[in-house]
């Protein structure tokens, strides 16, 4: 089996481990997460020592290729994508080492929710004009992407700025938040296929059997009625933390509804409508999910339908 040949090499030795994450992590487009699977995987199977080795290369093509960059065109662009590379790694390592020690998917995304509350929270602290600055980002593409419209449609759009404005004005509230969600999100899909490659291996079927128990706890929920509450009162810290806390609480709601429908006959049916309505409605479908994530927070959903 190519994949267990491709493991025995990987596991072999800390050399081989750390040379296949940093070629890995130079392949163009995918490199960033292909990379931190093999970190993952040696971390969930060594230990912490041994996974930063090898997440220290899977990152170190990103910090040269940033530290050797000449002049570039978006200086403050390729310094956040950076960064986000950076931190998704860096996260999955640590939701890699929380799992490894406790076995418990549902404590690794109460980790990644409180990991994203704090760097939100330190954004905020650091940079308080977080929202403006994103504005200005935003205000400076669009004017780039409205003149370049210009060119082939000189009769333009009334009123372009008036709309420009607004849109800013919407949006900036919740990219930092977004940009969280996504490195939570990228995150957790990085340990899961590692979780996967490890299951295949050296536990076949134990994967499904431990995200079919994803349930967060009380506090978890409490915090999230609490975000709910504060981003009414548009917030920003709270507006920001939404979707980390969508992110997380979908994720739970994903796993109450597989739970409660792999015992039917006809689940794997309902699953495709769930899925299909989810991506019709979406966004609202991702927060109905993660509104079902939340009742079975406080009602374990599970037991009264029987799962």
């Amino acid at each position: 089996m190519l994949l267990r040949r491709f493991t025995d090499f990987v596991l072999q030795s800390r050399l081989h481990a750390m040379g296949m994450a940093f070629a890995l992590s130079l392949v163009p487009l995918f490199g960033a997460s292909l990379g931190i699977l093999v970190a993952g995987l040696v971390t969930l199977r060594k230990g912490a020592f041994e996974g930063t080795l090898v997440l220290c290369a899977t990152i170190a093509p990103y910090l040269l290729s940033y530290a050797l960059s000449s002049a570039p065109a978006q200086p403050q662009m390729m310094m956040i994508a950076t960064a986000t590379i950076v931190a998704i790694n860096i996260v999955t390592w640590l939701l890699a080492l929380v799992l490894r020690r406790y076995g418990n998917w549902s404590l690794v995304i109460e980790v990644a929710i409180l990991t994203g509350i704090v760097l939100i929270c330190a954004i905020h602290l650091v940079f308080p004009d977080v929202q403006d600055w994103w504005g200005s980002q935003l205000s400076a593409y669009l004017k780039k992407t409205a003149s370049l419209l210009q060119q082939l449609a000189p009769e333009g759009v009334a009123d372009e700025e008036q709309i420009e404005a607004g849109m800013i004005a919407n949006i900036k509230q919740y990219i930092t938040g977004f940009v969280m969600a996504s490195i939570i999100f990228n995150a957790l899909l990085q340990l899961v296929v590692a979780r996967w490659w490890q299951a295949v291996i050296f536990n076949p079927g134990g994967l499904r059997k431990e995200l079919y128990q994803i349930r967060l706890g009380y506090v978890s929920a409490a915090v999230f009625v609490a975000v709910l509450a504060l981003a009414y009162g548009d917030n920003a810290i709270g507006l920001d933390m939404m979707p980390v806390m969508v992110t997380a609480f979908c994720a739970a709601g994903l796993s109450l509804i597989h739970t409660v429908l792999a015992s039917r006959k006809t689940g794997w049916f309902l699953l495709v409508l769930v899925y299909l309505g989810v991506l019709f409605v979406f966004p609202v479908g991702i927060m109905l999910v993660a509104i079902a994530g939340l009742l079975d927070s406080f009602f374990n959903l599970r037991l009264r339908f029987g799962a």
